[in-house]
């Protein structure tokens, strides 16, 4: 009977304990220092503690590549919305100036951000649901959005000289500017369609120069 009582305390104590650490962690969370003072007997003392409730937040968009350098283009039409863990839509703005869009917000709104969705970047492609990573420098938070070129576009029609028709089933071809067509591998190739239509896509980077060749056929 004593080691039942013995071994109750014992689930009793642990379970105390625990409770009470995870009572203090979900009411503490972080601390910061705010002062120290040394009080005396019968003193009076009285100190204004000054916190981050609100922050400037800074979002900014980057390559996908990069890792210094971020965008400056200007958009009336961009639109960035941020939503928490549950998808929920906790801000959202438009417009970007300088490559930037500001908000302002408190700390637990920022805190709950947990992705970034971007909508019309001019010649990058839309980004959905990135997930934040925010960084601080005093007041100021930023989230550093990583996107991507749109693909680049090549296309039209293929037409007959004389007759000024458009021809099926030509097959069309980029190659590396100055490359070699009968050694050298394409980078695209793309065959007209019915209504004589071809269209090739490229994922480019940077500019890159290329030559277009159709294959059996004269070029005027």
């Amino acid at each position: 009977m004593n080691k039942l009582k013995k071994y109750l305390l014992i689930g009793i104590t642990a379970v105390a304990i625990i409770s009470l650490a995870v009572s203090s962690y979900s009411l503490t969370g972080m601390f910061s220092k705010a002062f120290d003072k040394t009080l005396y007997p019968g003193e009076v003392y009285e100190k204004n503690i000054t916190v981050r409730n609100f922050y400037n937040l800074t979002v900014r968009f980057q390559k996908e590549n990069s890792t210094s350098s971020y965008l400056t283009f200007d958009s009336n039409d961009t639109v960035v919305v941020l939503k928490d863990m549950n998808g929920n839509e906790v801000a959202r703005n438009t417009g970007l100036m300088n490559g930037k869009m500001y908000f302002f917000v408190s700390r637990s709104v920022l805190d709950s951000m947990k992705s970034v969705s971007a909508y019309n970047l001019g010649e990058y492609l839309d980004v959905a649901n990135q997930p934040v990573n925010i960084s601080f420098s005093s007041t100021t938070a930023y989230i550093t959005v990583k996107v991507r070129y749109k693909p680049s576009i090549i296309s039209g029609y293929v037409i007959d000289e004389l007759t000024n028709q458009t021809v099926d089933g030509v097959e069309v071809l980029a190659f590396a500017n100055s490359a070699n067509p009968n050694t050298d591998e394409s980078i695209a190739q793309n065959v007209t369609d019915t209504s004589g239509r071809y269209l090739m896509n490229f994922q480019l980077s940077d500019s890159k120069s290329l030559d277009i060749y159709v294959k059996d056929f004269d070029v005027v």
